[in-house]
């Protein structure tokens, strides 16, 4: 298992008792996100997550105490408080990605409306 798949792990089996899709489950998700689309972070966020005061619930605890709104907020939050590097931009979901192929595109007409493109 690499670095990212134990930090992944660690992150998951501390927040397992968050509600799917509460703020403190998301918070935890866009960490997952973060160091997915920066690997590079892994190695800092894992050894943190081994210090009691670093570890998920002492994040999701700061950042749902300042209740922060904004998506990009709480990504900067983060980034903050294990002194990582911000991205540009919001990492993609990670939870949200298929491990599969996507579901071919259903047709117009199967989506239940008509392209007035394809009546030409």
């Amino acid at each position: 298992m690499n670095i990212l798949e134990n930090a992944v792990d660690c992150i998951k089996n501390q927040g397992k008792d968050y509600k799917k899709y509460s703020n403190e489950w998301n918070v935890m998700q866009q960490l997952i996100d973060i160091i997915t689309a920066q690997p590079e972070s892994a190695e800092i966020v894992l050894q943190d997550l081994n210090v009691e005061e670093m570890q998920v619930p002492a994040l999701v605890k700061k950042i749902t105490s300042k209740k922060i709104a904004n998506p990009v907020e709480v990504m900067n939050a983060i980034c903050d408080f294990y002194s990582i590097p911000k991205p540009s931009e919001l990492p993609p979901e990670v939870w949200r990605m298929n491990k599969t192929s996507p579901a071919p595109a259903k047709s117009t007409e199967e989506q239940g409306f008509i392209n007035l493109m394809d009546l030409l």
